[in-house]
């Protein structure tokens, strides 16, 4: 009885907060700009400004370290953060309160709910607890890390335009964005995502006979490595 009642007033306190932080202009919605900035980072053949704006509300949850991963890539000075929230926990439980967002000087970019905090009300509001954040350095310092790091900071858009050296890694993503696109009925995903698409001049059957050569000069190689 005592633990639901704690737990009713902190959601009811959460929910003061938040209106007060809306009010304050503490809590704001990801703007134009800040997706800009993440319109030149491209994970898995797609900027990550559509990964977040758009992809993200048409997948399950659960996503939140992956999403949070592609914005700290797109950010010199962001911090990546892990933490165990309170609210996830009394929802979800211990085992489902993890959380994953950035830091950037003041605020916290949250990939789940799309919007900017004033890092103190954040705090306040979720009380986010065993937190961990990870510089550009100590992301890099663990294995594997680095060279994930170095290929999305090296990649540019003209990686994924015809001969382009990530050029066959669209056969797969792109049909699948655009099935997500079209079942969303969002126009403006669909229109900027076709302008991504006529930027990096995406011709779907021109991208499959790439895959097909590369696949051939790869067995090629293969045989004759064997012989």
């Amino acid at each position: 009885m005592f633990n639901t009642i704690k737990k009713k007033l902190y959601f009811k306190r959460l929910e003061l907060l938040y209106i007060k932080g809306i009010l304050d202009k503490k809590i704001v919605p990801f703007d134009e700009d800040f997706y800009e900035r993440m319109n030149h980072t491209y994970v898995s053949g797609i900027p990550v400004s559509l990964h977040i704006k758009y992809i993200k509300p048409t997948i399950p949850p659960g996503k939140c370290y992956d999403r949070s991963l592609y914005m700290f890539f797109c950010f010199e000075d962001a911090l990546l953060v892990r933490g165990d929230n309170k609210d996830l926990e009394l929802l979800y439980g211990k085992d489902c309160a993890g959380h994953g967002w950035i830091e950037i000087g003041d605020y916290v970019y949250d990939p789940s709910t799309m919007k900017r905090y004033d890092k103190d009300l954040y705090y306040e509001m979720y009380k986010p607890y065993n937190v961990y954040k990870s510089s550009k350095e100590e992301y890099c310092s663990y294995p594997g890390n680095q060279k994930l790091y170095d290929d999305i900071q090296s990649t540019t858009i003209d990686d994924y335009k015809p001969s382009g050296r990530k050029r066959v890694e669209l056969a797969v993503i792109i049909p699948a964005v655009r099935g997500i696109a079209e079942a969303s009925g969002n126009q403006e995903f669909i229109n900027d995502l076709n302008i991504y698409l006529d930027h990096i001049q995406y011709d779907e059957e021109q991208v499959y006979n790439e895959l097909n050569e590369k696949v051939r000069v790869a067995m090629e190689l293969s045989k004759k490595h064997n012989k």
